[in-house]
């Protein structure tokens, strides 16, 4: 993969440094810096979002990523709800689309939902089986879906764009049915800091777009999917890649929202 690549990586929003740790600066910086990196990443894909779908490479990626979230959760054609969150213009969306009933993508910059939906228009699907809006379920503005509730929610490579992982895990959670399943696929951690600066220069405009450059540890995934009372924790290789001539591997996390019986 190449620069355009990156791009798929880079994919869109966020929420706490150092996978949410505590800031030692207090809870007013954070927020500036959580709200700072949803405006950067907002404007860049607002404004660089037209030129999305133009690299092949991407809609590759996005093929095998699609086609590793088939091979871990049973999609049913007749009765599947998905969320697609961070969905851009829909890479993702239409991998799955052919296997669900329905599909909803959902991201920040209204340039990708607008594309999203063009290309649903242009394909002949309608909107009851595949549309996006635009809004950050981060927010504290309810039932900003009409009170929808989905068996799966899937999220590729856009963990690494929200500061606080924690908030958008719990976040997603909340919009799963009982025994619904979150799907989260980003970059592995990596253990060189050359291959690091490699991936994400120091001063390069895209550095303001990712709060975690490192990628990700499974017990950073774990703790958080956990923490939204999430079950069944699975993390596996999803695929392998090479951005700017740097090997990365692409992780697909799942787990499971819990069926609480009610008492009798």
């Amino acid at each position: 993969m190449a620069e355009h690549d990156r791009d798929q990586l880079e994919h869109h929003h966020p929420d706490s440094h150092d996978h949410g740790s505590p800031n030692p600066h207090g809870s007013s910086q954070v927020h500036e810096e959580q709200h700072n990196f949803k405006e950067f990443n907002k404007n860049y894909f607002n404004e660089h979002g037209h030129q999305y779908n133009d690299h092949p490479d991407g809609h590759e990626l996005a093929r095998r990523l699609g086609a590793a979230m088939i091979n871990a959760y049973l999609f049913e054609e007749d009765s599947t709800l998905v969320l697609d969150y961070a969905c851009g213009t829909g890479l993702i969306s239409r991998q799955l689309a052919a296997h669900v009933k329905c599909i909803v993508g959902m991201d920040i910059s209204q340039s990708m939902v607008d594309q999203y939906n063009q290309s649903s228009f242009n394909q002949g699907i309608p909107p009851e089986e595949m549309r996006a809006v635009c809004c950050d379920l981060t927010t504290e503005a309810p039932n900003q879906l009409d009170g929808m509730k989905f068996d799966v929610v899937v999220c590729a490579s856009a963990y690494h764009h929200f500061p606080s992982i924690e908030d958008v895990t719990k976040a997603l959670a909340s919009y799963l049915k009982p025994g619904g399943s979150l799907l989260v696929t980003d970059l592995m951690k990596i253990s060189s800091p050359e291959s690091v600066q490699a991936l994400f220069p120091t001063g390069a405009l895209k550095s303001n777009l990712v709060a975690h450059k490192g990628g990700f540890e499974e017990a950073d995934i774990k703790a958080v999917f956990e923490g939204a009372g999430l079950i069944n924790f699975s993390f596996v290789t999803a695929c392998k890649a090479k951005i700017h001539g740097q090997p990365v591997q692409i992780f697909l996390a799942s787990g499971t929202k819990e069926v609480v019986e009610e008492e009798a």
